[in-house]
């Protein structure tokens, strides 16, 4: 089954109204008190709300119906969202590693009040939220993006422990604490970066989504199935999509046969309900005869 586009839609744009308002907060205050590690959290959550925006355009182009110059549909521009995320977090790395290493030279020390924790823990408390409810929809509506966002949204949850860190060293005195844990957010936001991307490149590159023996498994319990091969998925998580050949008698009818197929289609369907289609190739099994 498709993801639910309507709701995934509805679900991003709160992601990115919260995301707005969590990073404006927290960049807004790192400024005033010259703390990196606070910026760097900001510049984070702002990358949220880019990827939240990206997106919303992914799932936008996806979920038009299929056509003549898009017969199987747009499902890979959601994953191609997912895609331009990860690429964002890998410049949000690098702008952070550079400040960090500029910072680390002139040794700026920040300014760190009572208001500074209360933004952190305030805003990490949200990003709790977002990631969670995010994640937990994704899954449901079986959505790369939107299990790529929350992932995002995560990510920035960790980096904001990282700067409650640094708060808490630079209040005891330890200012050069607060550049090495921008350093360290880079890393966290790098590693999701990755994951990400790990996972959008399955889609892309036409990754096998269902282990064939699974699916032969199914169809092998229908009746009038003799054999069951070359057995192929491709798609997104939530939009799957199968080919297979399936042997039937030589002497079984043409319509005995479909039915013999739909049936295959119908239970495989049944049990993988991210599967969207399923094309069943027809041969006789006939001993001896080398099939296509």
């Amino acid at each position: 089954m498709a993801p639910a586009f309507h709701q995934v839609r509805k679900i991003l744009l709160v992601v990115f109204l919260l995301n707005i308002a969590t990073a404006t907060l927290k960049t807004l205050w790192g400024n005033a008190t010259r703390s990196l590690s606070m910026q760097a959290d900001g510049i984070h959550s702002f990358l949220d709300a880019a990827s939240s925006l990206v997106a919303l355009i992914g799932v936008w182009i996806a979920s038009r119906p299929p056509d003549d110059t898009h017969p199987y549909g747009r499902g890979k521009y959601e994953t191609f969202a997912s895609f331009c995320i990860s690429v964002f977090l890998f410049f949000g790395c690098f702008h952070i590693v550079r400040d960090s290493l500029f910072r680390l030279q002139d040794g700026i020390a920040p300014e760190v009040t009572p208001g500074s924790f209360g933004v952190m823990l305030a805003t990490m408390a949200l990003n709790w939220g977002i990631s969670h409810w995010e994640k937990a929809q994704g899954a449901h509506h079986k959505s790369e993006v939107l299990i790529a966002d929350g992932l995002h949204t995560q990510s920035d949850l960790l980096a904001s422990g990282s700067v409650l860190v640094s708060l808490v060293a630079g209040r005891a005195g330890y200012p050069i604490v607060d550049p090495i844990v921008g350093l360290v957010i880079a890393v966290i936001i790098g590693k999701v970066g990755g994951q990400i991307l790990m996972e959008s490149s399955r889609t892309l590159t036409d990754a096998s989504r269902i282990q064939p023996a699974a699916i032969a498994e199914i169809v092998m319990k229908i009746e009038g199935a003799r054999a069951c091969h070359k057995i192929r998925t491709r798609g997104n998580m939530g939009q799957v999509y199968v080919d297979l050949h399936l042997h039937v008698p030589p002497e079984m009818t043409m319509e005995a046969a479909h039915v013999v197929a739909h049936q295959s289609e119908a239970a495989i369907m049944r049990k993988f309900t991210e599967v969207a289609e399923v094309v069943v190739h027809l041969e006789p099994d006939i001993p001896g005869l080398e099939n296509d």
